[in-house]
C-alpha cells in the first residue's frame, strides 16, 4: 500500500501560477464567482504532489475533505456543491460531480458509497460508477452484503447496490 500525507494551505486569493500538477475550479451557481484557493500538498509514492483548489466564498478545503484509496491511488475529494475524484498516479481527475450540499464518502472493503443530499451512489476504488438511486432525507437505511436499502417519504425504497455481480 502506498502512504499519503498531506498538508492544505487556504489562501483569501485566488492564485493565478499554473505550477501545479492539478488544478480544479469548483462548479458554479447563479452569480458566484471563484475567488480564493487552496492548495494540497500531497506526499505521495516518494512524489511530491500539488493540487490547486480555486474556490467562491462560501469553500475552504481541510483534510477533512479527502478519502485516499490506497489499493487505486485515487484521492476523492468533497467540497461545497460537489465532489470528485483524483487519479494520482495519471495526475488527472477522473470524477467531477454536482451534488446540493457537501456529500461525505464512506469507504467499505471495496466500494465507496458517496452520500449527496438527494441521492446516493456507489463506486468501485477507482471511482467507477456502479449504481446511484434517489433518496430524500429523512430516510432509513439497511444495510445488506450487496446492497442499502433506503426508504423516504418522496421516493419510497429505493435499492443501492453496492457489488458490480
Amino acid at each position: 500500500m502506498t502512504a499519503l500525507s498531506i498538508t492544505i494551505e487556504n489562501f483569501p486569493d485566488l492564485i493565478t501560477s499554473r505550477d501545479f500538477d492539478i488544478i480544479h475550479e469548483k462548479f458554479i451557481y447563479d452569480n458566484e464567482v471563484l475567488s480564493k484557493s487552496s492548495i494540497a500538498h500531497l506526499n505521495f509514492n516518494d512524489r511530491k504532489i500539488k493540487i490547486r483548489f480555486d474556490l467562491d466564498k462560501h469553500s475552504e478545503i481541510s483534510d477533512y475533505n479527502f478519502l485516499y484509496v490506497s489499493e487505486t491511488d485515487i484521492l476523492f475529494y468533497t467540497g461545497y456543491l460537489e465532489w470528485c475524484a483524483f487519479d494520482l498516479k495519471n495526475l488527472i481527475k477522473i470524477r467531477h460531480e454536482q451534488d446540493f450540499d457537501m456529500p461525505f464518502f464512506e469507504k467499505r472493503e471495496d466500494v465507496i458509497i458517496v452520500y449527496g443530499e438527494l441521492n446516493v451512489e456507489s463506486v468501485d476504488l477507482n471511482a467507477v460508477r456502479i449504481h446511484q438511486v434517489l433518496v430524500d432525507p429523512p430516510y432509513e437505511a439497511i444495510e445488506f452484503e450487496d446492497r442499502i436499502e433506503f426508504e423516504s417519504s418522496i421516493f419510497g425504497k429505493q435499492v443501492l447496490k453496492i457489488k458490480n455481480r
